[in-house]
């Protein structure tokens, strides 16, 4: 993710080598163009960062979602602790966890979009063994709200999208794609499937 004011700032969300614990994981910013790399965000090192977004109005806000995640060759931890949402006001420096109205407990994969019409608003697809779904915060991660229960199929998808001129238009892959026209209150399926007439 480029910094529009300065392409020589970027950032990018690393999962690490899934396969074992390591420190190549987290939130890596480069102020080079890609020369050198720091870790700005790092959680520990069964813990990856899979999503970020930046507010358009200031390049120094950031959003990331961290996933912990081991793979073996037989099976896989998909969640834990380590998973959360994060947020930065100073362009990576300091992070601070965003938990007021976030499931608590162990969590899965999560998923982040921020609405450009209106950048106060983000839509997250949290995997949660109790209270998963779809969460909204329309003041900029301070509150969320569970929407719904939609997220399909979050461990390979969960990464919903936001209409760019309408904060209400959100849609989620799967399978199949639902689109909501409510917040992430209702989901329908994209395109409506057409009615089954009888022979």
């Amino acid at each position: 993710m480029l910094d529009p004011a300065d392409p020589s700032v970027a950032y990018i969300a690393a999962v690490g080598n899934l396969w074992k614990a390591n420190e190549e994981r987290g939130v890596f910013k480069t102020t080079d163009a890609g020369k050198t790399w720091s870790k700005v965000l790092y959680v520990d090192s069964f813990t990856g960062a899979t999503d970020l977004v930046m507010d358009p109005r200031d390049a120094k806000v950031l959003y990331a979602a961290t996933y912990q995640r081991l793979r073996k060759a037989f099976g896989f931890n998909g969640g834990g602790p380590g998973s959360a949402i994060y947020k930065t006001s100073d362009a990576g420096a300091t992070w601070k966890k965003l938990e007021n109205g976030v499931p608590p407990g162990d969590k899965g994969r999560i998923g982040l979009a921020l609405a450009l019409s209106k950048p106060d608003v983000l839509i997250a697809t949290i995997e949660h063994p109790g209270a998963g779904g779809t969460y909204r915060t329309e003041d900029a991660g301070t509150t969320w709200k569970r929407m719904s229960a939609a997220n399909p199929r979050p461990m390979y998808y969960s990464k919903p999208t936001i209409d760019p001129n309408n904060d209400k238009r959100v849609w989620l892959p799967g399978v199949y794609i639902v689109k909501s026209e409510d917040g992430g209150t209702t989901f329908e399926e994209e395109p409506p499937r057409p009615p089954t007439t009888s022979a």
